[in-house]
């Protein structure tokens, strides 16, 4: 049986096959290859209609693996080698919050970090999820928005020591805003000031 392979959607194809799930893949994606044809709105239902397969027939706890691997090449190089750069720039911890605050603007997101607590509160007002962003947002709370843990994993690791991602709200799970809580080791001096 073919599968759609090619694009965003082809990560989660990709990823099934990877994680081991390619005898799955047909009771998942038997009807793959018509994505591309349907209109947006109807690309992020289908979306939700392949998480809930992938749930029901290979567990929450793989399909959040799948989703996780496939977050993780979202980001690939060019976000972490953003991150990268933004940090090459920064004279000190705190100007490296100015200067991602101001380059992330555009994406409607904003960094808090507490020292106290080596906590990154990230914020962000607006999807901007291109496999699902053009769509009316899930009818149920999903899974799907798991994948920008692997995302924020490959984009705070490309400069910090992550210890924990958590995804505490998803506008398209039905809140008004995404936010999530990234935990990293404690800053040596050496990112205290440059």
């Amino acid at each position: 049986m073919m599968f759609q392979e090619t694009g965003r959607f082809g990560r989660i194809t990709k990823n099934l096959r990877k994680l081991g799930f390619e005898n799955e893949m047909d009771k998942i994606l038997f009807d793959s290859l018509e994505f591309n044809k349907l209109n947006k709105n109807d690309q992020t239902k289908y979306i939700e209609t392949i998480v809930e397969r992938m749930d029901k027939i290979i567990g929450s706890e793989n399909t959040k693996r799948v989703l996780f691997e496939c977050g993780s090449q979202c980001c690939g190089k060019s976000w972490s080698k953003f991150a990268k750069n933004v940090w090459e720039q920064s004279k000190s911890l705190d100007d490296f919050f100015v200067r991602i605050n101001k380059a992330e603007e555009k994406y409607n997101t904003y960094f808090v970090y507490d020292s106290k607590k080596n906590i990154i509160t990230l914020t962000r007002t607006k999807c901007i999820c291109g496999l699902i962003n053009k769509g009316e947002h899930f009818s149920k709370n999903k899974p799907f928005c798991n994948c920008s843990l692997g995302h924020m994993s490959v984009f705070f690791n490309s400069i910090f020591n992550v210890v924990d991602i958590k995804l505490k709200k998803s506008i398209y799970s039905g809140d008004k805003i995404c936010e999530w809580l990234i935990t990293i080791e404690s800053l040596s001096n050496k990112y205290r000031t440059k």
